[in-house]
């Protein structure tokens, strides 16, 4: 209870986390304090609404967060995107430093994670919304939850989008 208390202490909705875990039966206090405390390890800016709503509502929001978080990751790295392109174009190194000398690194820089968020993005509308074709093509997806053995939880990550204009804050 120390650890959450110390979450709630130095949250910006602390009066309302205070009054709500009031609520809370001792199984979900408990698994409200390690999830929130998971996702302030995972870098969570504010570990306790993502917390709270998968210990209310039964969304999936630690797996929610942390492929989002993964994204943005991809997002960040652009010259590790750059090298990873080799695969696809052996002349990429050299067609990236001829752009970098001409705009300079931090434009260049700039405009590629910009460029990747709106790649991820549309990556994003595709693990939510899953085949628009799925009448035609009779087959369709879905991002689901396993457990640390690879095992199917059966629970869906969906609405990735909601979350993924805001993330970056």
């Amino acid at each position: 209870m120390e650890e959450i208390n110390r979450l709630i202490s130095v949250s910006k909705d602390s009066k309302y986390y205070s009054h709500k875990i009031k609520e809370f039966n001792e199984k979900e206090l408990k698994e409200f304090e390690t999830l929130a405390l998971r996702l302030e390890k995972a870098g969570a800016a504010n570990p306790l609404s993502w917390a709270f709503s998968e210990v209310k509502e039964g969304i999936p929001q630690f797996g929610r967060f942390l492929v989002l978080k993964n994204l943005f990751d991809i997002i960040e790295s652009p010259k590790e995107n750059i090298s990873l392109a080799e695969d696809f174009d052996e002349e990429i190194e050299t067609k990236y430093l001829d752009i970098e000398k001409v705009v300079g690194e931090e434009k260049l820089s700039d405009f590629l994670k910009t460029f990747s968020k709106a790649i991820i993005s549309n990556v994003v509308s595709l693990l939510d919304e899953g085949n628009f074709n799925s009448d035609r093509d009779k087959i369709s997806w879905a991002l689901v939850k396993t457990d640390e053995n690879n095992n199917l939880t059966e629970q869906v990550i969906s609405g990735l989008h909601e979350d993924f204009i805001d993330f970056e804050d």
